[in-house]
């Protein structure tokens, strides 16, 4: 009996491993692709054949469903419905105590609504909302107040019902989604001592509903800006939402979460990698320092840095570990395990406090979670989400949500917005969760995602990337000197709200400041005061046949009424400065102004640039290396060959080491200055700010027509720029209190 029963065992096992061999050799099933056409629109298939994509003309949407996946069957998935373009609908707003015209049964895009409250009550939110191409109205919720409530009527969001029309302390309402429609934002909202409403207003959408770059960037910013302001210990509790203001001191863990599982596949990961480098680069160039987690999740999780290592603070060095990291790295992609990815953050977290016991309470944390399904193994992600919450102690009556801030987004069709609003945090006038159409829309967001435009009193910012050349270069000042005789112009930088930096040799003696005009990024200044170097003296050095000397050719001059900072001006950093220690990250407070210049102009060969009108009122950039040491000793050469100085002895008189030599031809040939140039700024770049080290003086060749320079360079063409490091002390005398120095 044993021995037959064990022969049959022995059967059943050849059988069932022949069948799995039969099985694995056996071709894949294929779908007829001629069943998949929509009219209206185009697809795409997958590699393997097993999957259709549906994109739709803007202001449409593909019926029955996005996409259509081949079934075991043969048998598309809806393959009996004919797929089709849509008209995009706008959900069905609600209102109470008013009313809206015109009154339908569906709204299109274009279709516009005009709200009108009845007797008694105010309308709140937007008179008129137009219907958009991506199922959104415009505006913000119409809501007709009484204004007699404890907190504000919260309004009905379109495509929603309200249950709750008291608005006492403590009272609630509750919100459902018309049939069809998913929630984003907070089901339940609870009237607060403080005279708002808990969580987020809900909003309702279809499936085919995104969020535009335009709105995440605005959206997100305006979100993320209240979480970083109050993670600084020192701040004021004044806070303007409009973008993200990073102020120094932060205590901030920032979390950033990739999916790499299959579905994303290795050009959408590594554009993720990309908007995550982004975020990272733009942070750094604030005057703040959080430290970085970056991890990425398929089946399992891999980490790209974590908080114990000590480069997490280091922007360079985490955006290096993120290029470096492969899609590859991740060999089983074929599960989404959202909440494993979660979990190690509380891992880090649980770490974190153990080593940091005194400032784990204070310290704020972001999570920005990226992906474009959900999860499919591992349990669901929202028990680990509680899990962090209470390790962090964040309860609803502790007002310690402000140490949490979740944010999430899902990008293709293939997401569960359930998931991803049960993920995301839930916070009054901010959105944490975000759905757009792709990867690409994703990456144009954060381009704009972080607006240095508000950051206007740090100095050396420049909106780098914009065609506004008074936005690429809001430092850059024209100064004017209108005599009777004649009109001359030179350059000069913002420093301060009051002050301007150029050359002493741009102004004759006797000028007096009515002459001065000063222009800067459209605005127009009369001048009150001109302030030479002391020690900048032209007839100095006649005796040493030096018929002009531009030693300490420095000039401060004061406005005479103070300009507000914008987007198209705005101070330029200055070495031996609290806003250049930033700009620097150099934050030890026994920080000297030696340690800038060392930092700066260690190297024989330095980095820099002017800024040049090449044409009226159109900036342009010019690099040119800073030659120094053994480098330096062709600029004495060249300057030799200056007529004016064939009689002098010692060429270092009219060359002395208060001077930085740009120009010649070696290694690379460096763009001359004309005369125009004069006064401006000689700059070096640290990642993204701009610290001034020198201003434009004087060169050995003038072969400039106008803005034109004539090419080719001639091989002696020098520029000598007046150093200011060691003249901040008589800058920081004359400005007083409106730079920090350093001594």
């Amino acid at each position: 009996m044993q021995q037959r029963s064990c022969a049959a065992c022995r059967m059943i096992l050849l059988l069932l491993v022949s069948h799995i061999a039969m099985s694995v050799a056996a071709p894949a099933v294929q779908c007829d692709l001629s069943k998949v056409a929509i009219t209206g629109g185009n697809y795409t298939v997958s590699e393997d054949g097993n999957k259709v994509e549906y994109r739709c003309p803007k202001g449409k949407y593909p019926f029955p469903a996005a996409t259509r996946e081949c079934q075991l069957n043969g048998q598309w998935t809806n393959q009996k419905q004919k797929a089709v373009c849509k008209d995009v609908e706008c959900p069905k707003p609600r209102i109470q105590n008013g009313e809206y015209i015109p009154q339908e049964n569906k709204y299109f895009v274009g279709d516009v609504l005009n709200f009108q409250c009845w007797g008694g009550f105010t309308l709140m939110g937007s008179e008129n909302r137009t219907c958009l191409e991506n199922g959104k109205w415009s505006g913000k919720t119409s809501i007709c107040d009484d204004q007699e409530g404890y907190c504000p009527d919260p309004g009905i969001p379109s495509g929603a019902t309200k249950v709750g029309s008291i608005y006492r302390i403590d009272d609630r309402v509750i919100y459902e989604c018309m049939s069809g429609l998913k929630m984003f934002g907070s089901k339940e909202r609870i009237c607060q001592e403080n005279k708002k409403w808990s969580g987020t207003e809900p909003s309702c959408r279809q499936w085919y509903t995104y969020d535009t770059p335009q709105e995440v960037a605005k959206e997100f910013g305006s979100s993320i800006s209240e979480t970083i302001e109050s993670s600084d210990p020192d701040r004021v509790d004044v806070i303007d939402i409009r973008s993200v203001k990073i102020k120094t001191g932060g205590l901030m863990n920032i979390f950033i979460i990739l999916d790499a599982s299959k579905s994303v596949g290795p050009k959408n990961f590594n554009t993720a990698k990309n908007i995550a480098e982004t975020f990272i680069e733009k942070v750094s160039s604030f005057d703040f320092t959080p430290r970085y987690s970056v991890l990425t999740y398929a089946s399992k999780t891999k980490t790209i840095i974590t908080l114990s290592d000590e480069e997490n603070v280091e922007p360079e060095e985490v955006i290096r570990k993120i290029k470096d990291f492969s899609y590859k790295e991740h060999e089983d992609k074929q599960g989404t395990n959202t909440r494993l990815a979660l979990h190690e953050v509380y891992q880090q977290l649980s770490l974190f406090q153990l080593r940091n016991k005194d400032v784990f309470l204070n310290t704020s944390n972001v999570i920005l979670l990226m992906t474009d399904g959900k999860h499919n193994m591992g349990g669901d992600p929202v028990v680990e989400v509680k899990r962090i919450k209470e390790f962090l102690d964040i309860k609803k009556d502790n007002n310690r949500e402000d140490n949490l801030d979740i944010y999430v987004f899902g990008l293709g069709d293939e997401v569960s917005l359930e998931e991803l609003n049960d993920i995301a945090s839930k916070k009054d006038s901010q959105k944490h969760v975000f759905k757009m159409e792709s990867i690409d829309d994703l990456k144009k967001a954060f381009d704009d995602i972080i607006d240095e435009t508000d950051a206007f009193e740090m100095c050396g910012i420049s909106k780098y990337h914009s065609n506004e050349v008074q936005e690429k270069y809001p430092w850059i000042a024209k100064v004017i000197i209108t005599r009777p005789e004649q009109v001359e112009n030179c350059k000069g930088s913002i420093i301060t709200k009051n002050f301007i930096l150029t050359a002493a040799h741009c102004f004759h003696i006797d000028d007096p400041a009515h002459y001065v005009t000063v222009q800067m990024g459209g605005l127009s200044r009369k001048v009150k005061d001109i302030y030479r170097h002391p020690k900048y003296a032209p007839d100095s050095k006649k005796n040493k046949n030096v018929p002009k000397s531009f030693d300490f050719d420095l000039a401060l001059v004061e406005l005479d009424r103070k300009i507000d900072f914008s987007t198209t001006v705005r101070p330029l950093c200055l070495p031996c400065t609290s806003g250049t220690s930033w700009a620097l990250k150099l934050r030890d407070k026994a920080v000297s102004c030696r340690d800038h210049e060392t930092l700066l102009l260690s190297s024989e060969l330095v980095k820099a640039m002017f800024i040049s009108e090449e044409r009226k009122d159109d900036f342009i950039q010019m690099d040119v290396l800073i030659k120094q040491g053994q480098k330096r000793l062709n600029c004495l050469e060249d300057a030799k060959k200056v007529k004016d100085f064939e009689n002098v002895a010692d060429i270092r008189d009219a060359v002395t080491d208060n001077f930085l030599c740009t120009g010649g031809i070696d290694p690379v040939v460096d763009p001359q200055t004309c005369k125009g140039d004069s006064g401006g700024p000689l700059i070096i770049q640290h990642n993204k700010r701009y610290i001034q080290v020198g201003v434009i003086s004087w060169g050995t060749v003038v072969s400039c027509q106008g803005f034109k320079r004539k090419t080719p360079v001639p091989s002696a063409s020098r520029d000598f720029h007046a150093e200011i490091v060691h003249s901040m002390d008589w800058i920081e005398k004359v400005v007083k209190n409106e730079l920090i120095y350093l001594k």
